[in-house]
């Protein structure tokens, strides 16, 4: 696995090199015809000027949020009363956290394309529990804790889940009116999604007799993968204030990879039993979305030789069928991805 991932990181950082090095040979190429200051006949002229820089960097702030629906259920407690009993499935929620993007850029001369190469990284963690109450019991919703047979009067977790993305473009960005530009492209996308639960049973129950022992339970859902990527990333210039204006922004791509998923799920209680369920590596198809849309600010200096942009706005990423953990039901759970919330860009052209 460990060798899988460096592969994956040294063939996308080659593959932009590669691109780059043909860039600086497409330079001499250049002639009058790719000035987008000249008429050119073409309804889709570059958004770049003749003084335009070659090199971008950009960096994002990322504040947001996960969840895992329907199959974030981590435990089930059952209440029984003298004429009324109750079940509440404990689902999971995860608090708000931070991650970051970086990533750089080249412009070739060659038509006008661009390509970018940048990091995704974001991680969250919470924890949850199930406290004692009396007349109720805790069931284990993972399948290595029930098999152990053994119900509890509490129940703790801790769920993280950190994700690892690479992703190369080749797109270009273009005017279809005096207001509205498009950037189709194409691309790969690869990395990783961990994902690992700890979970604690206090006072276990067997044959209806609470006793000291305790229990713990530890899972591991791990997805790597790669795959093509494409999208579109979209700019309307409200206002035209000379060297800088703003704007409305709204980007989506879809990506579909292969991958791997690596499952683990083992249970040990201080008796010294254990229970462990044995997955099979899942080779499969994996499928992602993504969206953002929000406002931005374009600033120009240096005579149109550097330029400085900046946009905040929501952004969402949907990973189908991330979760695959057997569960209380004997069948693996599908639980879909989805992390969310608020994504702060800068960048600089030179």
């Amino acid at each position: 696995m460990k060798n899988v991932k460096k592969w994956l990181v040294i063939f996308l950082a080659v593959g932009a090199v590669i691109l780059a090095g043909e860039g600086f040979t497409d330079a001499v190429e250049a002639s009058a015809e790719q000035r987008t200051d000249a008429p050119r006949g073409l309804p889709n002229v570059s958004t770049r000027t003749q003084n335009s820089g070659r090199v971008d960097v950009f960096a994002d702030f990322l504040f947001w949020f996960a969840s895992e629906e329907p199959a974030s259920v981590w435990a089930n407690v059952f209440s029984v009363g003298s004429n009324t009993s109750t079940f509440e499935p404990k689902d999971f929620e995860f608090d708000w956290s931070c991650g970051f993007r970086l990533g750089a850029g080249y412009n070739f001369a060659h038509d006008q394309w661009d390509t970018q190469l940048y990091w995704t990284w974001f991680r969250t963690q919470n924890h949850d529990s199930a406290s004692p109450k009396p007349s109720s019991i805790v069931l284990p919703e993972f399948e290595a804790g029930l098999l152990s047979r053994n119900d509890a009067s509490g129940a703790h977790i801790h769920w993280t889940i950190q994700l690892n993305m690479i992703d190369w473009e080749l797109g270009r960005k273009y005017w279809v009116s005096k207001a509205l530009c498009l950037r189709p492209f194409i691309g790969l996308k690869g990395g990783w999604i961990d994902q690992s639960l700890s979970l604690r049973y206090e006072d276990l129950i067997r044959n209806n007799v609470t006793t000291n022992n305790n229990g713990k339970e530890r899972l591991k859902n791990d997805f790597w993968g790669i795959g093509p990527v494409g999208g579109l990333n979209t700019q309307w210039k409200l206002r035209d204030f000379g060297t800088h204006f703003p704007s409305l922004l709204g980007d989506f791509s879809v990506a579909t990879m292969w991958g791997t998923w690596k499952l683990h799920d083992r249970y040990r209680d201080t008796t010294g039993l254990v229970s462990t369920t044995h997955f099979k590596t899942l080779a499969l198809g994996a499928i992602m979305f993504r969206g953002f849309v929000g406002a931005g600010w374009d600033v120009q200096f240096c005579r149109g030789r550097c330029r400085f942009a900046t946009s905040l706005g929501y952004e969402m990423q949907l990973w189908v069928n991330q979760l695959r953990l057997s569960t209380l039901q004997l069948l693996p759970l599908h639980g879909d991805l989805t992390l969310q919330g608020i994504t702060w860009n800068s960048r600089f052209d030179f």
